[in-house]
C-alpha cells in the first residue's frame, strides 16, 4: 500500500489494474481487501470488476487506520 493518499478522480471508474496501481498493491491484495470489506466494486460482474475513485480513497483511509 502506498504511503500517500491516492490522487484519483472521486467520480471516475477504474479497472482492477488501475485500482491496484492507485493503491500500490497487487491484484491478490486487492481481492483480500475486497473480502475484508475495505473496498467494494461499483458493478457486480465478477469477470470485469470496476471501482470508483471514491471507493479507492475510502479504502486507503480505512487501511491506514488498521
Amino acid at each position: 500500500m502506498i504511503e500517500t493518499r491516492p490522487k484519483c478522480d472521486p467520480a471516475g471508474v477504474f479497472s482492477v489494474k488501475r485500482t491496484c496501481a492507485e493503491l500500490g498493491v497487487c491484484h491478490k491484495t486487492l481481492r483480500k481487501l475486497r473480502r475484508m470489506g475495505l473496498i467494494s466494486p461499483c458493478n457486480r460482474n465478477p469477470h470485469r470488476l470496476k471501482y470508483t475513485g471514491q471507493s479507492i480513497i475510502d479504502c486507503w483511509d480505512k487501511a491506514t487506520v488498521l
